[in-house]
């Protein structure tokens, strides 16, 4: 019994040492691949998951919109984007402004909105244009002239100063409202200036070689030379007659004018003319008034007025104006005169003129 025990235990002993022979260790991964429904997972949770690292700070967006409120910008008056100045005001209306009902309202018939253009917003630019010459010095009692052989003898406007007696007298009958406007502008009148000559033509206007040597600065232009001598804050041009040109070479001369006076702060006042030299068309005065709209700027449309009158109030040579005997504004036969209406249109405009930019 002895031995059979010890033989059951020896039996039992090498059965387990077998058992453990066939048993072998294996190393340990450090990492599993995942397998396709492991990835797939992970994924989704990395689109789920904010992301670990620390995020850049918050930065407030720049707006691209306009904003609602613009700082405010003092206005150049040398055109940018545009050909055009670009201290136009912003429009308060577009009715004409309508004179004082202090005297007549028309002039031959025709009232004085047909041939005086100044509507609310021209007198709103206007205003900022002698603004800003009184900024720079300008005598707000002076006016100057710019033109040629119209203006350039002794019938226009002269008489209104009474400063030389061969051109006799004046009584302004029913528009004698127009006397304060004689007396404001006293020593303008009669004065023709440096920019006045016969024969002028829109582009002359800057050239030194038409100046008056005794008045000007040797190198000087005749316009510049006006400014410099009588320090207008009014300039009225009459310009035309001698500029048998193509339409654009005398629109873009006197637009030149135009933009030079405004930069200038001098108010420009524009004229038509009575003559029609330059073709059927008229082109001259279609110009002009086409600047007169474009820059908002006063404009007497003397060519309207000039169908009230005999042969348009010109004289034999088809160009000058009629002269008239004597400017008694008390005698209806004044009227059928190109002098005297002229002068008489003018006073009226620079009347309008002077209340606008008076503030009235």
């Amino acid at each position: 019994m002895i031995r059979f025990g010890v033989f059951l235990s020896a039996l039992l002993l090498a059965i387990v040492i077998a058992a453990c022979g066939d048993a072998r260790p294996e190393a340990i991964p450090t990492s599993h691949p995942p397998t396709a429904t492991t990835a797939t997972s992970a994924a989704v949770g990395a689109l789920q998951r904010p992301p670990t690292a620390t995020p850049a700070p918050t930065r407030t967006p720049t707006s691209t919109t306009t904003p609602t409120t613009q700082p405010t910008i003092t206005p150049t008056v040398t055109p940018t984007a545009s050909p055009y100045p670009t201290l136009s005001p912003t429009p308060t209306a577009t009715s004409t402004v309508t004179p004082a009902p202090i005297g007549p309202d028309r002039l031959n018939g025709l009232p004085y909105g047909d041939f005086i253009l100044l509507d609310d917003e021209t007198a709103a630019h206007i205003r900022e244009i002698y603004a800003r010459g009184q900024e720079m010095g300008r005598d707000s009692s002076a006016f100057s002239k710019l033109g040629d052989s119209l203006i350039a003898n002794p019938y226009f406007l002269r008489i209104f100063d009474q400063m030389d007696r061969n051109l006799g007298w004046y009584n302004l009958g029913e528009y004698a409202y127009l006397q304060d406007v004689i007396d404001y502008y006293h020593g303008s009148f009669d004065r023709h200036g440096a920019a006045v000559r016969v024969g002028q033509h829109t582009w002359s206007v800057f050239d030194p070689m038409w100046a008056n040597k005794e008045l000007c600065d040797p190198g000087e232009p005749p316009l510049p030379c006006e400014i410099r001598l009588h320090n207008p804050s009014v300039i009225l041009i009459l310009l035309g007659t001698n500029d048998n040109v193509p339409r654009s070479y005398y629109e873009s001369h006197y637009e030149k004018i135009i933009q030079y006076l405004i930069e200038q702060g001098i108010v420009p006042v524009l004229f038509t003319k009575a003559d029609r030299h330059e073709g059927v068309d008229n082109h001259n005065n279609e110009a002009v008034r086409a600047l007169a709209r474009t820059y908002h700027l006063p404009l007497m449309e003397f060519d309207l007025l000039a169908d009230t009158l005999p042969d348009r109030g010109l004289g034999p040579d088809n160009t000058h104006l009629r002269v008239a005997r004597s400017h008694d504004f008390t005698r209806p036969e004044t009227f059928q005169y190109g002098t005297s209406v002229h002068n008489l249109a003018t006073l009226i405009m620079l009347d309008r003129v002077h209340r606008v930019l008076d503030g009235r």
